[in-house]
């Protein structure tokens, strides 16, 4: 029998009795003429083939379990809808490549089927914290977002900007003094001090 938990009968269910297992699979009986179903929009045309004559939903492993009617139906659904993401996704990262500007009408509709996270990406700033693209101060840290400049060697002539430790809060100042053999303790103000000397 089929086990019911809750009032819900279980979808998949193994059978431990080998006469039933038998007669699911069609052990004795005469194979039957089966008509295997072709794909149009694939351009595979059906067929007739002499199967076994088992219970349409048996099968000997739960992975070749056919699925039913209403499982086809979401699987063809699933199958298109994600082939038309990837399309997007693969033209955004085009446009994003070539430079070009993403028209409004076509924003709202990546923003329709993605995460904003997917579509605007993030940015790290200057202590390697991840934000979202666009912001112009760090969350984390504070650092304003705008000193990044182009990820890649720095040309001659070229001078990093020097980061504002003013601006940094206590977190990120002890993480700084750690970084450079400095003595992590105190107040911000003493931080500050050690890190500009």
């Amino acid at each position: 029998m089929r086990p019911v938990t809750r009032g819900a009968p279980a979808k998949v269910w193994k059978l431990d009795c080998s006469p039933c297992e038998g007669y699911l699979r069609g052990d004795g009986k005469r194979k039957i003429i089966k008509v295997i179903p072709g794909d149009k929009d694939a351009g595979i045309p059906s067929r007739m083939e002499h199967v076994i004559d088992s219970h349409p939903q048996w099968s000997s492993t739960p992975e070749g379990i056919p699925p039913t009617p209403d499982e086809q139906h979401v699987n063809r659904i699933r199958t298109e809808r994600g082939q038309q993401q990837l399309q997007q996704l693969q033209a955004l990262a085009a446009l994003r490549e070539a430079g070009l500007a993403i028209p409004d009408e076509a924003m709202w509709l990546l923003e329709q089927n993605f995460d904003h996270r997917v579509i605007k990406g993030s940015v790290i700033c200057n202590n390697g914290h991840d934000n979202v693209s666009g912001a112009k101060f760090c969350f984390e840290c504070g650092v304003p977002m705008a000193t990044r400049g182009p990820v890649g060697e720095i040309e001659p002539g070229d001078e990093e900007t020097p980061l504002d430790i003013f601006k940094l809060d206590f977190k990120s100042l002890q993480k700084m003094c750690k970084e450079k053999g400095l003595s992590a303790k105190g107040t911000a103000d003493v931080l500050r001090q050690r890190l500009s000397v």
